[in-house]
């Protein structure tokens, strides 16, 4: 053969492996890269549980001739809480009487105290002792992603207090009693 041949076979041969090589690349992907979509998410969460079933509250006389004890209180019910938001709207923490009824002339006040160095995220912000009836009242606001570990000194303390009403005319409509229950509900904003 002789060298012209050669030479336009040879060309035909690479013309026909850069044609072929350009029809693989856009038939299919020829690459030393890759992708792929991953969709990341985390779950909102709204969640509490108290660590105390029944808080025992007593008014005791003091001694003849003086009222009833003024109050009594009990800070070992213990709040625990998850919570993680989705937006920036942070969360709110209600109390209210869901059963019973606080007997005559006394009043059932509740409040949050500061948790232990446990809780991790923002705490929210704690509301002054409120006292309970039938309506939500507002504990702690200001909530956002926090959790407060599962501990018994974990939590929110929660400090309940039973006391008489600060008019003395009511001190008439007490009633001995041994013991009336009242349910206060604890509600968390729900999630989104």
């Amino acid at each position: 053969m002789n060298n012209k041949v050669i030479c336009i076979l040879c060309g035909l041969l690479l013309f026909s492996t850069f044609t072929r090589a350009q029809v693989t690349e856009n038939e299919g992907t020829i690459s030393n890269t890759a992708s792929t979509t991953v969709v990341l998410g985390v779950s909102e969460v709204s969640l509490l549980k108290t660590s105390a079933d029944i808080v025992n509250l007593k008014l005791v006389q003091q001694e003849a001739g003086l009222s009833i004890g003024t109050n009594a209180s009990d800070s070992t019910a213990r709040l625990l809480i998850s919570s993680v938001i989705s937006t920036s709207t942070p969360r709110t923490l209600t109390a209210k009487i869901t059963a019973g009824t606080v007997p005559s002339g006394t009043f059932l006040m509740l409040v949050a105290l500061q948790p232990n160095s446990n809780f991790v995220g923002k705490t929210g912000t704690l509301a002054s002792s409120s006292i309970l009836d039938e309506t939500d009242k507002a504990i702690i606001t200001n909530i956002e992603t926090c959790y407060s570990g599962t501990g018994s000194a974990d939590g929110y303390p929660l400090k309940f207090i039973y006391g008489l009403n600060s008019d003395p005319s009511t001190y008439g409509s007490l009633r001995a009693s041994l013991g009336t229950q009242i349910v206060v509900t604890l509600t968390l904003t729900a999630a989104q």
